[in-house]
Parts: C-alpha cells; structure tokens; sequence
C-alpha cells in the first residue's frame, strides 16, 4: 500500500494543472515529518513544490539544491519556520517568496502546517493550518490545496450542477438565488461547503450541503416529493463527484489504491499556527505575531 501511495504521488506531480502563471519566484524550503514516515512527508513535498511550480510557471529549487544550500550555510540547518532565516535562505536561492513547515499524523488525523514568508520585507504573509481526519489519501488533496491557499487563494473555485427533476423549482446557495430549474451549470464558486436549498410550491423543500471541488464539478440530483404525500427514504438530493477536465485528480481510481501508515505526532517544530485554513498576515498582523 505504501508503494501504491509512492507510485500515485509521483504520476501527480507530472500532470498539469491550468490556470494563468504567478509572477513570483518560489522555493520550499523544508517541510518536516512528525510522527509520520519521513518518505511519506518527502512525497508529498515533492507534490507540493511540483503544484507551487506550475502555479508560477516556474523551475523551483529542488531537494538536491536544497541541500547543497544548507552544507555551505550551517547557520540554516536550525531554521524551520522563522522569517529571518527563512528569508536569508530565499535571497540565497534567488527566490521572491519561501515556504516551510510540518506535516503531523496521531492515529487516523493529520495536520498541516505551513507558511510563506516574502524573502524581501522578511515577513510572514500568508500561511495555512489545516486538520484532518479519515482516510490517509485526503493528505494529497490538502497539499493540493494549501499550494493555492498560500499563493492564489482566489484561484480557489469549482463548479456546481444542480439537477431537479421538476421544472421551476428555484434553487438556492447560502441563501442566495441561483435561477430556476433547469438550472446551467454553475462555475466560480468558492471550493468548499455550500448550503444548497431547492423549493417549489406544493412540494417539500431539499436543504443538503454540498463540497465544491476544487477545479472540479460538484454534482447533485434533487427528487422533489409533493407536500401531499408521504415522504420515502430516497427523497431529497443525492451529490456525486462530477469532473470539468481536471488537471490531475482523479478520485475513483485513486482512492482504492493509497494507503498511509500513521504513528504518534512528534513535538511541534515553532510553526504553532492558527486554526483557520488561510490567514492573511496584513489582514491580521496580531494573528502572525511572534
């Protein structure tokens, strides 16, 4: 399983994904193992400098880079997650912006942490803290993820198709009208939780939240039943992973092949981050204070 999990990660490093380029230069500096296998931790820090690079459009410092880095400069062997020496190691590099943290495991939940520090002004600008739990596999789609929430969070959109089986019903998300069945496909919406609600006179109203993909097609079958009848075990609405040419993600075959053996989660490395997904250290300067 754990070759399995080796295998995938390399084959979603080398597909593309799209979007328009960044302008700035990036590098990973380090990203550290606690309590899960460090080879593990190295394949999925080779997929987020591979996600990090193409959002760029960019060759970033690789591993072997890296570690010629740190043996003519000593000094940076200690440096894990402080904005001083992280910022040295990107003037080094030659890179605008550096990433570094951790990637923890305790039992079946797992924890991300990471931050960008722009290597000129020396400051922390953005970074992201995210925990999981269940299967192992999510880590890969979290590492996806936390490469936009660091360096283009508004590129984090996906798609919604909603089908009703009447005509007419109006169809809400997060309280807001989206149109009338049958609706078109919906494109642009913040990845994440939705609370979809369909209602038509005379019919019970469907209230689900849904998860918009990233870059994907979220999609979701609603059965409308009559006010007037009694309501079976089926009625309400059903959501299943649709697909808008994905850049490299494909659910159904990958998550019966990975697998990830999780131990106890080590000592904090000095990344003790905050509890939201995505922070904006300008937004909340006392939030990014150290």
């Amino acid at each position: 399983m754990r070759h399995g999990l080796f295998g995938m990660l390399a084959l979603l490093a080398l597909l593309a994904t799209g979007g328009p380029a960044l302008a700035a230069r990036l590098a990973v500096f380090r990203i550290d193992p606690l309590g899960i296998d460090p080879p593990i931790v190295a394949r999925l820090e080779g997929l987020l400098r591979a996600e990090l690079g193409r959002l760029a459009d960019a060759t970033m410092p690789g591993p072997r880079a890296l570690h010629r880095l740190r043996l003519s400069h000593p000094e940076l062997s200690d440096c894990t997650g402080e904005a001083h020496c992280l910022a040295l190691a990107g003037r080094l590099l030659g890179v605008d912006q550096i990433i570094s943290g951790n990637i923890g495991a305790l039992g079946d939940s797992y924890v991300i942490n990471l931050k960008l520090v722009e290597v000129a002004s020396e400051r922390e600008i953005r970074r992201v803290s995210d925990t999981l739990s269940g299967a192992p596999e999510r880590l890969i789609e979290a590492i996806r993820l936390a490469a936009f929430r660091l360096v283009a969070p508004e590129r984090l959109r996906g798609s919604l198709n909603v089908q009703v089986a009447l005509p007419g019903a109006a169809v809400y998300l997060d309280g807001r009208l989206l149109g009338y069945s049958p609706l078109a496909l919906q494109p642009g919406l913040e990845v994440g939780r939705h609370a979809l609600r369909v209602s038509k006179a005379g019919h019970h109203d469907v209230l689900q939240a849904v998860e918009v993909p990233l870059q994907n097609v979220a999609e979701v079958v609603v059965a409308l039943e009559r006010t007037d009848a009694p309501r079976g075990p089926a009625a309400g609405a059903t959501q299943r992973s649709g697909r808008s040419a994905p850049p490299w993600f494909s659910r159904g075959w990958f998550w019966a092949t990975v697998g990830v053996g999780a131990a106890a989660l080590g000592t904090v490395l000095g990344l003790a981050l905050a509890n939201d997904s995505g922070i904006n250290c300008d937004a909340e300067p006392a939030r990014c204070a150290r």
